[in-house]
């Protein structure tokens, strides 16, 4: 197979037109066009032969094809701050997957850097016809650049027609313009509901370009630069990121409305204002506005001064355009619906803005969200935040003989948004929760050691949960917990951190399948963590953790109450300390169903307390079922309380609503199902196991044929004491016809019940 690759040898300087702008001090461009059919354009190549057609592959070789240039000197006068240094190179049937670049640099041309890579931007919109490779920053002092292409395979019917390098010096942005940029990072601050200070193109000091076309913005695109982290001229990076759009990718301007550095600069970008339509979107760029963070966040997280400005200069957009930032809608991107606030990856073309930009953008959305409602549709002031938080109240007979309704009154000063309720029951002088109902209450007042105790030094005394083991990093106390409503949960926990070294990071799984394994089977993990006062959020898929959502959260050694609430239906999980709203992100994927929930710590001594699930109420009444010892029931002792949580749009949670219940069943708990019974018995598809549970402990059910070979079980489960019935249908229906022995087993207690299955 042959490969040709016909390349130029000549060299072209080139510095682009500086219209209608200042030329900054030592800025200057080059670009250098290569043909690689002169023997002096390569230095060595391996697995080709080289003659009038270009660059030909070796029929047989083992070899992965490489070939290399000769150096090449950097032809910039005095360049300053630094040099960036990029290449395009085209041709048919090419394959940036497939193919790597690398090159070193000398400032003299005698000793020479080691190789680096040169990435070939997944962050753009590559073709098979022209490759770009990302922005490299180099030193101001390199004068002479060498560059290396690899094949990873051969390229069926590819070729290289041609290559340019570009060199660009920015030039040094002066005193004065730094200390306006200055003005502008101290402005940006306090900027909220009116447009943030902006740093305007002829500031950071563009080319002139005629205003791009225009469009009504519906959906706002969050970007990352894919470039250095650091840098001491931001300015002058957004003037090499447009002379790269410019020469490079070969657009009409710069790419995006803005850009933000890691101080919270906001730069003005593309010409024509916000509305403007720039090139950023993988071709679908009407209806957006792009907003691209300075730097390379593929694994780190943005800065927090640029998370607060993109949040003010994005909440100041969706207010002047009625945008709903939690919501999404249409847009040909996707070809369906796409959410208001986006990465650039959603569109499906680039990994852009990152893993660590696109967890923040949770925070962005929740945060645009908070500014938009409390101030940013009053006309540009600054908002009066609302602190009032709402109120609940319960009435109802305080005495009831079976089931029975409650009823609530919710009340705030503007709405109330979310609404939770807690059946609790009283054991002995602790106040409990019926688990398989999804309630889950614990105090931490006495040790009722009915919990999976893991790695860790767990123990309860005065009044607290405490794990002081600082060596190990992932240690575990587990309860089961049934969540398996379609309707959202509230988890609610405080904890005081005691470590003042070390990681101090602690945290709740929730939704978890299994609370025993080591990282809970499929469930969240919020996580918290006072070493870079972060909050996390984790996903457990198949029992290994992969990050989700990141955002800031101020941490110390004081008490707090920490509050969780997921919705299963829609993937949504939100985050407050106290009453701060701190991380909201949305599973696309959402978990539906969980048996327990799991605190956690890492190397870090820390005191938990108040441990609840409340569920989600839609109105303002609540059917609350009762029976004595009845494990199917919400209430089943003689004393119980009805507890209610409600939330506001401002994130103010209420203080707890109580109602205290005391249940009148008659004679004590009897059943005439002591023993194990399956229902209807002969079995069709559809089967009901009932019995007596003589205490708390997992429950094992399986089915054996009467030779005694297991034929089919159930997943484990786990059952308080008192009457107890599950649905066993998922079991039976997978039974032939004929007679089997259904085996249940919890700790010691063992019985055994014939069936004929239809």
């Amino acid at each position: 197979m042959l490969l040709p690759v016909i390349c130029y040898l000549f060299f072209v300087l080139n510095t682009y037109a500086q219209e209608k702008r200042h030329v900054f001090k030592g800025e200057d461009s080059e670009t250098l066009e290569i043909k690689l059919t002169d023997q002096n354009a390569l230095s060595k190549s391996k697995a080709f032969t080289q003659n009038s057609d270009g660059l030909a592959l070796l029929k047989k070789t083992q070899e992965l094809p490489e070939f290399t240039l000769k150096p090449i000197k950097i032809n910039l006068k005095n360049p300053k701050p630094f040099i960036s240094a990029y290449t395009v190179w085209e041709g048919e049937n090419l394959d940036y997957t497939q193919m790597s670049l690398s090159y070193r640099t000398s400032k003299k041309g005698k000793s020479w850097s080691d190789w680096k890579p040169a990435v070939f931007d997944g962050h753009l919109e590559q073709t098979s016809e022209r490759i770009i490779s990302k922005m490299e920053f180099l030193d101001k002092k390199v004068k002479y650049i060498q560059y290396k292409v690899s094949l990873k395979k051969a390229l069926k019917n590819a070729s290289i027609l041609g290559s340019k390098l570009f060199h660009y010096s920015p030039g040094k942005t002066s005193k004065k313009i730094q200390k306006q940029i200055e003005e502008h990072t101290n402005k940006a601050t306090k900027a909220v509901c009116t447009k943030p200070s902006v740093v305007s193109r002829s500031q950071w000091g563009a080319i002139f370009r005629n205003p791009a076309a225009t469009s009504t913005v519906s959906h706002l695109i969050v970007h990352h630069e894919f470039g250095s982290n650091t840098s001491s001229d931001w300015a002058a990076r957004v003037r090499s990121i447009q002379n790269f759009h410019i020469n490079g990718n070969g657009w009409s301007d710069i790419g995006y409305n803005f850009l933000v550095d890691p101080n919270g600069v906001i730069y003005e970008g593309r010409a024509g204002g916000d509305n403007a339509i720039g090139a950023h979107f993988c071709g679908r760029n009407r209806n957006t506005m792009a907003v691209c963070m300075l730097g390379d966040y593929s694994s780190v997280t943005p800065a927090t001064a640029t998370q607060n400005s993109i949040k003010k200069l994005l909440a100041w957009k969706a207010n002047k355009e009625g945008i709903n930032p939690l919501g999404s809608s249409f847009h040909p991107a996707v070809n369906g619906s796409l959410t208001h606030i986006a990465g650039h990856r959603d569109a499906g073309c680039s990994a852009c803005p990152g893993n660590g930009g696109y967890a923040t953008l949770g925070g962005i959305r929740s945060g645009v969200d908070i500014l938009v409602s409390n101030g940013c549709s009053g006309g540009g002031s600054p908002p009066v935040a609302d602190t009032t938080p709402p109120t609940t109240v319960i009435s109802g007979g305080t005495v009831q003989t079976g089931d029975f309704t409650v009823n609530f009154a919710d009340n705030d000063n503007v709405a109330v948004t979310r609404r939770y309720y807690q059946v609790l029951e009283k054991y002995s002088s602790s106040f409990l929760a019926n688990r398989r109902k999804g309630f889950f209450n614990e105090n931490f007042d006495q040790n009722f050691g009915v919990y999976d105790i893991g790695a860790g030094s767990w123990s309860v005394a005065n009044g607290r949960l405490n794990q002081s083991n600082t060596t190990l990093d992932n240690t575990m106390w587990s309860s089961y917990l049934i969540q398996d409503s379609r309707l959202p949960y509230l988890y609610e926990f405080a904890a005081k951190v005691n470590s003042t070294t070390g990681p101090r990071k602690f945290g709740i799984h929730i939704m978890s399948s299994d609370g025993t394994l080591s990282q809970r089977g499929n469930s969240y993990l919020i996580w918290f963590s006072g070493e870079d006062n972060k909050v996390r959020i984790y996903e457990t898929v198949n029992n290994a953790l992969y990050f989700r959502a990141i955002a800031d959260v101020s941490l110390d050694n004081n008490w707090a109450k920490y509050r969780v609430t997921y919705s299963p239906a829609f993937g949504v999980i939100q985050i407050w300390k106290n009453n701060e709203y701190l991380l909201n992100w949305k599973d696309t994927s959402p978990i539906s169903s969980g048996v327990a929930v799991s605190l956690r710590t890492n190397k870090t001594a820390i005191e938990f307390d108040d441990l609840k699930v409340y569920k989600y109420r839609a109105g303002n009444s609540a059917r609350i079922t009762a029976g004595n010892q009845d494990n199917n029931k919400d209430l089943r002792t003689s004393v119980g309380k009805i507890k209610s949580m409600v939330r506001d749009d401002a994130g103010n949670w209420s203080s707890p609503g109580n109602l205290d219940i005391t249940m009148n069943f008659g004679k004590e708990f009897t059943s005439p199902h002591s023993k194990l019974i399956v229902y209807p018995n002969e079995v069709t598809d559809h089967a009901t196991i009932r019995w007596k549970q003589p205490d708390y402990g997992t429950v094992h059910i399986s089915a054996f044929d009467l030779q005694g070979r297991m034929i089919a079980k159930m997943p484990k489960d786990y059952m308080d004491k008192g009457l107890s019935e599950l649905d066993i249908t998922s079991m039976t229906k997978s039974l032939p016809s004929g007679f089997y022995l259904i085996k249940l087993v919890s700790g010691s207690y063992l019985e055994t019940i014939r069936i004929i299955k239809k």
